[in-house]
């Protein structure tokens, strides 16, 4: 075995008692739902092995108005738009423990035709939450109710591949030889067609139909390694056929074999080169859903939700049915980077021990989850081109969230626009899209219709406003159709007979005062924004910006640019105007001491008939017989 296998052998055990689930929010991640009208999905095994907890995930973005045509809907990117990807993770990173997410991407032409989400069969809900036969799609009756990712032909490559034998497996007992038994699943159980090794295990020794994004690590001396082995940027060669398993690709014909070599994705016109790797925010808690804290010195910011903001490639095609990938892979200070087979007797089952004092203890230890890989999955988008010069930024205006209060919708989160924060100028685009679903649980909290996600933008005031600006205002950043759309999502206005019940049946699809006849997939072409002052607006979303989630609201700062650069915004300015504010108090308040010091003297002076030098000693005498 040459060294660059060690390496990876080395890095790959490293990787894998921890709960540390994940979840996706933006896009929003399935976490193996599908149309499920519980809070609790119905499937583990359904696409993937993502290891969460059941309450995570969000239902797939289909009405549910009519059974004879169930319509159901995907998200568009434009390649160079800017799309940030938002997560929680139920541990820290980096504190006591190693960690890395890693972001990918793939699509249906590298996954295998027909990559689909499932389609509900009926407006009840609860029926197309099973897992995919074990056959190609051609002998499946009615194959488009199954999701799928990984197509057939990739799940037998891996039941026919050797696993790697080298790997750290504790005291687990595989039980087969071939790449779908891993410590993590011994028993080689099936998740769609996902490959378990590959799942468990990265970078992947064997091709991946899977290309990477980024790396986000909370030990960034092992980007070298990243880059080195990503097969964004380096094509795999692997043998195939062996009678046994090699690493050493001299030796695979001597057992029967044959090289395969896959090209890399960039030769493929797939990716633009290798994925970036950056180092990890460190969490605040464990058990705190992910949110990072920030520090600048010794000063740390607000809490906030993981993220990351990934600019599209620029493709030579149009890409349907993709899909995000997160995985994050943890472990705790007892799995050691180097570990390998020859260490599987260091770590045991629930291992009793005695301490130094001889009292007999029993650890929590659970093998199969010590490190761990936890994952989770968007629904299917595309990414297409667009007719806006390649120059100019595109931002992605999206809406994460869910229906219902805070514990209903764990482990997902309450509504929220992301970003939430924009700075625009000039010649910049917005995209304004989002989508929701109709089968989210029916006895959940919210406005409009039982069930239902929908969300508009409508202008305030103030970020702490919670009632809209009249439309004929002129504190508005658009035009007046623009407005309209946004406020109406597409609706058609009240005077049509389509929407006869504006304000009282909230159940009602005539009542587009509540957005309920509006399908849950909004999506208008990209803005372009004309600055010609700068200038901070404030928006929200009237129908979920209601007491029990009072906070689905967006600040655009409009940056004006001339030939000498920055004018400062409206927002800049007035946090200039109250540092400024802030120190004229400060210095108000440092000449009225110093003025009550002058009178005071003066009337000690004239009080004692005194002249300066008595003062001293007179100062001096009192100030020392105080102490």
């Amino acid at each position: 075995m040459n060294s660059v296998a060690l390496t990876i052998l080395f890095f790959i055990n490293f990787l894998n008692i921890i709960n540390g689930d994940i979840y996706l929010h933006n896009p929003r991640g399935s976490n193996n739902r599908c149309d499920r009208r519980t809070n609790d999905r119905a499937n583990a095994n359904r696409l993937f092995d993502s290891q969460n907890n059941a309450a995570g995930g969000y239902a797939i973005s289909c009405d549910r108005i009519n059974s004879n045509n169930i319509k159901c809907y995907k998200m568009q990117y434009y390649m160079n738009s800017e799309l940030e990807f938002r997560w929680t993770s139920q541990h820290n990173c980096g504190i006591q423990n190693n960690c890395q997410m890693i972001l990918q991407y793939s699509c249906d032409n590298i996954l295998g035709d027909n990559v689909r989400d499932g389609k509900p069969q009926n407006i009840n809900g609860n029926t197309c939450e099973d897992t995919i036969p074990l056959l190609p799609d051609d002998e499946i009756t009615n194959a488009d109710k199954y999701g799928r990712h990984e197509n057939f032909g990739y799940y037998q490559q891996c039941m026919n591949s050797f696993r790697n034998p080298r790997l750290f497996t504790a005291d687990q007992k595989l039980r087969g030889t071939r790449a779908i038994y891993t410590r993590q699943n011994p028993n080689g159980n099936r998740y769609g067609f996902e490959c378990p090794e590959e799942r468990d295990y990265f970078p992947y020794w064997r091709d991946s139909p899977w290309i990477d994004i980024a790396i986000i690590t909370n030990n960034n001396e092992l980007c070298e390694l990243y880059y080195n082995n990503s097969q964004n940027t380096n094509s795999k060669t692997y043998c195939t056929g062996a009678s046994k398993y090699t690493f050493n690709l001299t030796e695979c014909e001597e057992y029967g074999g044959h090289l395969i070599r896959i090209p890399s994705f960039k030769e493929l016109n797939l990716t633009t080169g290798k994925p970036e790797c950056i180092t990890m925010p460190e969490s605040a808690l464990p058990n705190r859903l992910g949110e990072s804290v920030d520090y600048y010195g010794t000063f740390k910011k607000p809490a906030t939700h993981q993220s990351y903001k990934w600019k599209i490639p620029n493709f030579n095609m149009n890409l349907s049915n993709c899909i995000i990938r997160i995985r994050y892979n943890i472990s705790t200070n007892e799995v050691m980077f180097n570990f390998t087979s020859d260490d599987n007797y260091k770590i045991k089952n629930n291992p009793q021990l005695n301490t130094s004092f001889g009292v007999p203890i029993r650890l929590a230890v659970d093998t199969t989850q010590y490190g761990r890989t936890f994952e989770d999955r968007t629904f299917t988008f595309d990414i297409i081109k667009s007719n806006i010069p390649l120059d100019k930024k595109i931002i992605n205006v999206n809406v994460q969230g869910k229906r219902g209060n805070i514990a209903q919708v764990r482990n997902c989160v309450e509504y929220d626009f992301v970003p939430n924060n924009i700075t625009v100028k000039n010649d910049d685009y917005i995209h304004f899209q989002w989508v929701g679903s109709d089968y989210n649980p029916p006895e959940n909290e919210g406005e409009g219709r039982a069930g239902t996600d929908r969300s508009n933008i409508v202008f305030v005031d103030n970020i702490k406003d919670n009632i809209p600006l009249l439309i004929n205002t002129n504190n508005q950043p658009f035009e007046k159709n623009i407005l309209i759309l946004l406020a109406s999502i597409g609706q058609p206005y009240y005077n049509n007979t389509l929407c006869k019940n504006p304000n009282n049946d909230e159940q009602s699809l005539d009542n587009c005062a509540l957005l309920n006849y509006a399908p849950p997939y909004f999506n208008m072409m990209p803005i372009k924004i004309n600055i010609t002052r700068n200038k901070t607006y404030y928006a929200l979303s009237t129908r979920n910006n209601n007491f029990s989630n009072r906070d689905q609201k967006i600040t655009f700062n409009y940056e004006y640019y001339n030939n000498s650069g920055l004018i400062y915004s409206e927002s800049t300015y007035l946090e200039n105007k109250n540092i400024n504010k802030k120190e004229l108090i400060g210095f108000i308040f440092i000449g009225i001491i110093f003025s009550i010091i002058f009178i005071g003297l003066v009337l000690i002076i004239r009080k004692k008939n005194i002249g300066l030098k008595q003062l001293k000693i007179y100062l001096n005498r009192n100030f020392a017989s105080s102490i």
